[in-house]
């Protein structure tokens, strides 16, 4: 998706790249699909913004032709000169941030959520950079117990980053990514459920696990080579959703196709 980012410059330096009647800035934004657009400085700032929206490998090909420009315009000297003055100045910000400020980098709510919890700066911009599910579902859930939020939330985030799929069906839900015709949402008991080919009469299904909930992956009004693009080829018993600790688990039940769990395939054996 699109991403925004601001590219910090000289004033002799954004015009330069801008040129006249807006001419070169027009051609970067041609050649590397990016919107470019000058920010108005606020009172007693000493340098320019420039802001780049698009995706990252697009901001990125945009951002190297405007180093390229920079250096004609002002000579390699006076750019290496320039880039040393605004990388000292970020630095003097960054170390002036709340964390509040350093999270605006995020979704929304996360400056709030960094406010409320008395969140640092580092920190913060760590928090900033993870995948936008991810911030949404912490803002949502986390509820510290501790005299000390930080230090939870240290240890909240390295749970969910090591177990996602404790959280990401339920983040999902909650953002109404279940909803629709792309995907179908069932309520599994805690004795679990048989994941299965639909329309297998009775018979060939067994009664091993005959006293539990079924969900049929159904194909309506396709046949056998139509259904197989749009689930793949699944058996009578395919896979079983089961309780165990107070966790979900999957458990393959045959041999031949395998089930895909966390991008990692498993099959009867295993």
């Amino acid at each position: 998706g699109d991403v925004v980012e601001e590219m910090e410059l000289s004033k002799k330096a954004l015009a330069g790249v801008i040129g006249k009647g807006g001419a070169s800035i027009k051609e970067i934004e041609q050649l590397s699909g990016v919107k470019a657009s000058a920010v108005d400085p606020q009172e007693g700032e000493t340098v320019r913004r420039l802001r780049l929206e698009g995706t990252k490998a697009q901001i990125k090909e945009a951002k190297d032709m405007l180093e390229q420009k920079i250096i004609a315009v002002i000579g390699k000297e006076k750019a290496e000169r320039m880039q040393k003055h605004i990388s000292s100045k970020i630095l003097e910000r960054k170390r002036a941030e709340s964390g509040s400020q350093a999270a605006k980098g995020g979704v929304s709510g996360l400056s709030d959520f960094c406010q409320r919890w008395g969140v640092y700066a580092v920190m913060a911009r760590k928090l900033a950079r993870l995948d936008a599910q991810l911030q949404r579902y912490m803002i949502r859930h986390f509820k510290p117990k501790k005299a000390k939020p930080v230090n939870a939330l240290r240890g909240y985030i390295v749970g969910l980053l090591k177990y996602p799929q404790l959280w990401r069906l339920e983040a999902l839900h909650e953002d109404g990514e279940l909803d629709g015709e792309v995907c179908e949402t069932f309520t599994v008991s805690e004795q679990g459920a048989i994941v299965g080919k639909g329309g297998v009469p009775a018979a060939d299904v067994g009664d091993e696990f005959a006293d539990l909930q079924r969900i049929d992956l159904e194909a309506e009004g396709q046949n056998d080579r139509e259904a197989a693009r749009t689930y793949g080829d699944i058996q009578a018993q395919h896979c079983r959703f089961f309780s165990m600790g107070g966790n979900f688990y999957v458990w393959a039940l045959e041999t031949a196709i395998g089930t895909i769990l966390d991008g990692q395939k498993y099959r009867q054996h295993d």
